[in-house]
């Protein structure tokens, strides 16, 4: 074989590698974490979770709710969630994610995002 293809040939090698872990790493998913929101409050005041873990944020009430972030190093938004709805945010960043909703202003959670 030519140096040529030698090289080429672990070029091909070592791209495949690095594939297969950047899919590995996509496909392991973090913790799943559900906070539920009925009688117009959350679940739970305070959330630990780690980099990369999932809260689902459950509508269990009668009304409607809009959950969103008032932290830089986390933004989200659920939009309106009807009761029975549900929204997903992967939490990406490591610090203190202040969460409100846009339609009851005394619901209130903070959730720790450590790595």
């Amino acid at each position: 074989m030519s140096a040529r293809a030698l090289t080429i040939l672990a070029l091909s090698v070592l791209t495949l590698s690095a594939m297969s872990m950047s899919v590995s790493r996509v496909v392991a998913a973090g913790e799943k974490h559900v906070v539920s929101q009925k009688g117009k409050s959350f679940s739970v005041t305070e959330l630990h979770v780690k980099v990369g873990d999932v809260v689902e944020f459950k509508n269990d009430d009668d009304v409607s709710h809009n959950v969103f972030s008032v932290s830089k190093i986390q933004p989200f938004n659920t939009k309106m969630q009807t009761p029975g709805s549900e929204a997903a945010v992967i939490f990406t960043n490591e610090g203190t994610v202040e969460v409100r909703c846009a339609i009851h202003p005394g619901m209130r959670l903070k959730i720790q995002v450590a790595k």
